[in-house]
């Protein structure tokens, strides 16, 4: 990754900027147990090798032959996410990361799976307005290609400019499919687990570092 080319940084949501993880995972981990009769460690297990993309995905890939089932657990799980996400915290550098990155010069912007209208309500909650673009999960549109197409079409950037941020294996897997840069946060993984993805990976424990990364 060559520093002196990125204009954009990209964040994840949950995870990255927002401390929601064990918030999520807890909701799923319920859910597994009580529709599919899974026991905790296999549903946490799961949840956690599927993390990064849409729930509606990870439960495709979790449960591929009950539909039915399926709909009801996602429709519980979006309803249980929406009911308190907004109680969920930033984590206590994101605020500083992003004032100082947009100091500096650089485009920020949010790529998750979580539906774009609960993102954008969240930071209208908190009054942050430092991201130029927010870009969430909606059907034909979600992490990965589309959000980065999206935004080398709007800022008329390469994707050599962007660099993409994330705390889970599918965002490094999309970054590394798509040819953009990625570092990755620890949290529910760690820097032997990006490097599985991605060799030579950048990894860090706190956002703080992203501001040493890019002065």
């Amino acid at each position: 990754m060559e520093k002196k080319q990125v204009k954009y940084i990209m964040f994840d949501f949950d995870g990255t900027l927002v401390d929601s993880m064990t918030f999520l995972e807890n909701n799923a981990v319920l859910l597994l147990i009580e529709y599919y009769n899974l026991s905790k460690e296999e549903a946490t297990n799961r949840y956690r090798e599927t993390t990064g993309l849409p729930f509606i995905q990870q439960m495709e890939i979790i449960a591929p032959k009950n539909k039915d089932l399926n709909s009801k657990t996602v429709e519980k799980f979006e309803k249980m996410k929406t009911d308190r996400i907004y109680e969920q915290k930033l984590f206590t550098d994101s605020l500083d990361v992003l004032k100082a990155l947009k100091k500096r010069g650089y485009n920020l912007g949010i790529s998750s799976g979580t539906i774009e209208e609960i993102i954008s309500e969240y930071l209208h909650r908190i009054k942050l307005d430092l991201v130029d673009d927010v870009l969430g999960w909606k059907p034909g549109f979600e992490k990965g290609k589309d959000h980065f197409n999206y935004v080398i079409k709007k800022h008329k950037i390469k994707k050599s400019n962007i660099v993409f941020i994330g705390d889970s294996l599918h965002d490094a897997k999309r970054a590394k499919k798509n040819q953009i840069n990625f570092i990755g946060k620890v949290g529910m993984f760690y820097q032997n687990d990006f490097e599985q993805i991605i060799t030579d990976v950048k990894v860090i424990k706190t956002l703080s570092e992203i501001v040493e990364i890019f002065p």
